[in-house]
């Protein structure tokens, strides 16, 4: 037990020191989503008007729902803080060690929000009686258990999997579902509202699948015990009680296990590549290693098994009920998300750029190799999708708008992945010194962000032709956004390119120094006077952080929602003459003040990723 108390209090201490910067912001902005959900969840087993079936029906897709996320949100982020490594040199048993790692799990904000969540259930039991709500009490303590030792084991899976290309591309398939469900998931709820599963329930042969998962087996002995079936309330008592014990041994004998030899990613001897056409010469020698990289690196191949299925899927969602609104959409999306799982091109090799320092004027020859190696590898797919996808679909009108903006997206994408890649650098692991846990690998969360909004900018030129032909009735003027849409590509990729490899040219040797050591050199916090006041380099800088993390936490997610769900999509909607609301706030006002309040929305969203792009150039500027 003091083992216990004692890795809880480590895990303690490192959660309230590591809430500082983007981090404790992140963190702060997903415990106040959660805890709401936590608290709707409760909401509804306490003041739902459904049938106690019907409520018992909808609590068990909820928990299926919490345990799911469990499993797994470790893919999405959120590696423990406290691992089995940090004790590989202490004599400690391995089942000893499972209940303290155990417990530092239920140590934290995590575990927290899940347990209100669970606390539903007790309210759940109360409306059948009293004793359903004491059989409620450890049934809770159980599923929070159950879930959080399956979560533990799902990291250590993962770890497993991820050495491998294969067991790569199923994680990155796996995280782009969750953002398919997490983002655009409002969807999926539509077609089950319209469907009418709430107000009808499930089928009986969903609810006995509901209650025979692990995560319905508490909800089953309430249930039992509300209808005084006493020995069926404790049987799943028990099993539960089962359960966590043996996922708590298995999980101890993993933690146990011998060391595994880490994967050695060996090229194939069958493959071959032409060298002639566009793999001709220094660029295309260039453009033949990061091909190949593309398909030897685990971490490339999540990231593409991550940007294509997550934009392919979002616009294949509709589907579910019955419409193709999307459909043309996917190409445009998949180009979008391709460039911004790129975002970090020279991190993901670590400090390697060594080898093209030290070759007299191989600069150009790298960016634009990347560059062409890019191209090669997403724009066949990205194309093929949008045309045969916007076939699909049926639509006339989508054709000039499809083919206008999906060559300025991989073109400009392309140019600015090329700049951005040099600009904001982001310092990563070599490849041989990576974790076997893919939550750790990944570290360009910011700039991707930052990608995901700039790459949309050179559709501009392209959309105020559609936007004028739509205005003023023109199909020449509509159509003349293609040749615009295709000019800017190709001038952005050229210039930017340009740009990233002078850059390169200029700034290597101190990109190669923060790549090593993680900056500069310098003073953290850019005031050599500040380090000497305080008497520890960068403390002001981190307090300056510390301070300005809750904008950055929140503000991204709610620029975002903002300048898009509400702001951009109803407007697009009201040029369509679309009748769907959907949960769009501006279309569900009067109708003179719908567009104003698109406008609104679009101004707030641009003023709040204004303020988070200050802030996180003040941070940066600062050294924290």
């Amino acid at each position: 037990m003091a083992d216990v108390l004692t890795l809880v209090g480590l895990k303690v201490t490192l959660l309230r020191r590591s809430m500082t910067g983007s981090r404790g912001g992140w963190s702060v902005a997903e415990a106040m989503v959660g805890t709401c959900l936590a608290l709707s969840t409760v909401a509804l087993s306490a003041l739902s008007q459904a049938s106690r079936a019907d409520l018992a029906d909808l609590l068990g897709v909820i928990y299926a729902l919490w345990l799911a996320g469990w499993v797994v949100g470790p893919v999405w982020g959120g590696a423990p803080l406290v691992r089995a490594e940090h004790f590989a040199l202490i004599p400690l048993p391995r089942r000893r060690l499972a209940l303290g790692l155990l417990g530092t799990a239920l140590a934290g904000l995590t575990a927290a929000v899940t347990l209100l969540a669970f606390i539903s259930l007790v309210v759940f039991g109360a409306r059948l009686g009293v004793l359903p709500a004491l059989v409620a009490v450890p049934v809770v303590v159980l599923q929070l258990l159950l879930v959080v030792v399956l979560s533990r084991l799902a990291v250590t899976g993962y770890g497993h999997v991820a050495r491998s290309r294969t067991g790569a591309g199923v994680l990155g398939v796996l995280l782009a579902g969750v953002l398919i469900l997490s983002r655009p998931g409002w969807m999926l709820a539509l077609s089950i509202r319209t469907s009418g599963l709430l107000s009808t329930g499930l089928t009986p042969t969903l609810a006995t699948l509901v209650r025979a998962l692990p995560s319905g087996w508490g909800l089953y002995a309430v249930e039992a015990a509300g209808r005084s079936d006493w020995l069926a309330a404790a049987g799943a008592l028990a099993s539960l009680v089962a359960a966590v014990a043996l996922l708590t041994l298995a999980w101890s004998w993993k933690l146990g296990s011998p060391r595994v030899a880490r994967a050695i990613i060996r090229g194939g001897r069958h493959v071959r590549i032409s060298r002639t056409g566009p793999l001709a010469g220094p660029v295309g020698a260039v453009a033949v290693k990061e091909l190949r990289t593309w398909w030897r690196d685990p971490l490339r191949v999540q990231a593409i098994a991550v940007a294509l299925p997550w934009a392919l899927g979002t616009c294949l969602l509709p589907l579910t009920f019955g419409s193709k609104a999307l459909l043309p959409w996917a190409g445009p999306a998949m180009a979008l998300t391709a460039a911004v799982s790129a975002v970090n091109l020279y991190g993901l090799d670590g400090t390697a750029l060594w080898l093209t320092l030290v070759i007299p004027d191989a600069e150009r020859n790298d960016v634009r190799g990347r560059q062409r190696a890019f191209l090669l590898l997403f724009g066949p797919v990205v194309t093929g999708a949008a045309i045969a996808l916007t076939a699909l679909a049926g639509a006339a009108w989508t054709w000039p708008r499809v083919l206008a903006l999906t060559p300025a997206l991989i073109g400009g994408g392309i140019g600015m992945l090329a700049w951005v890649s040099v600009v904001a650098l982001v310092p990563g692991r070599d490849p041989h010194r990576r974790s076997d846990n893919p939550t750790e690998n990944a570290g360009a969360t910011g700039p991707g962000y930052v990608m995901f909004w700039a790459v949309l900018l050179p559709c501009l030129p392209a959309a105020g032709a559609l936007v004028a032909g739509t205005v003023l009735h023109n199909a020449l003027l509509r159509w003349a956004s293609v040749p615009a849409g295709v000019a800017t590509g190709v001038v952005l990729y050229a210039r930017l390119g340009h740009l990233g490899y002078r850059r390169l040219m200029a700034r290597g040797p101190e990109m190669l120094l923060k790549m090593r050591f993680g900056g500069s050199g310098e003073s953290r916090s850019g005031d050599p006077s500040a380090d000497r006041a305080t008497g520890q380099p960068g403390l002001a800088a981190g307090q300056v952080a510390g301070r300005k993390a809750a904008i950055t936490g929140i503000g991204i997610p709610l620029a975002g929602i903002l300048l898009f769900p509400h702001g951009i999509v109803p407007a697009i909607l009201k040029l369509a003459h679309a009748r769907a609301r959907v949960w769009f706030l501006p279309l569900y006002l009067p109708r003179p003040l719908q567009w104003p309040a698109c406008f609104a929305m679009i101004t707030l969203g641009v003023g709040v990723a204004w303020l988070v792009l200050s802030t996180v150039r003040q941070v940066r500027k600062s050294g924290a």
